[in-house]
């Protein structure tokens, strides 16, 4: 599984705006994990929404302003500084290549609402590339071909795979039958 570190920010200007970043592309089954630790938050938000783009539900925290430090790690306020807790944390989501498609297109969105009413809206064009034959085998190598005695003269061929050493065999003898 591949993995793509997705960090957002903002600054004060930006809260009433509309963006669209640039396109990412992910290759196969990936593990996104979204960090919004640098989104304008000195206007205080009052809601969040973020939508992955795949049809998953989307994920609508309850915006918290304290941390209970009893419970919690104050090391998010020292690193990145005060910020509501909704904000210090990572969101992770699998993303999952179409069963059908070499690339799958999807459109990352996430709304940051301000208590003055102003909007925050982001949007990610994502493409999911599915794993294509190479990928899946890397280089192979011919380990053997048997020339079959037969009134068609058919042959054999036996090659294996570099990566997870799979031997792969296939014949001409359909192809003379015709």
């Amino acid at each position: 599984m591949n993995t793509y570190n997705l960090s957002l920010s903002s600054t004060k200007d930006e809260t009433n705006s509309e963006k669209t970043l640039n396109q990412i592309d992910l290759f196969d089954m990936t593990k996104v994990t979204l960090d919004i630790s640098n989104i304008y938050t000195d206007l205080f938000p009052s809601y969040l929404s973020i939508s992955w783009g795949d049809g998953s539900d989307p994920i609508q925290p309850d915006l918290r302003v304290f941390r209970d430090y009893r419970t919690e790690s104050i090391l998010p306020e020292i690193k990145n500084g005060v910020a509501p807790v909704t904000f210090s944390n990572e969101y992770t989501h699998l993303y999952y290549p179409s069963s059908y498609a070499l690339k799958k297109s999807l459109t990352f969105k996430m709304n940051v609402g301000y208590v003055n009413g102003n909007t925050l809206r982001l949007s990610i064009p994502i493409i999911v590339n599915s794993q294509s034959y190479y990928e899946a085998v890397e280089d192979i190598d011919l380990i053997g071909v048997d020339l079959l005695s037969d009134n068609m003269n058919a042959s054999r061929f036996s090659l294996l795979t570099k990566k997870y050493d799979h031997v792969v065999q296939f014949d001409n003898k359909s192809y003379k039958e015709d």
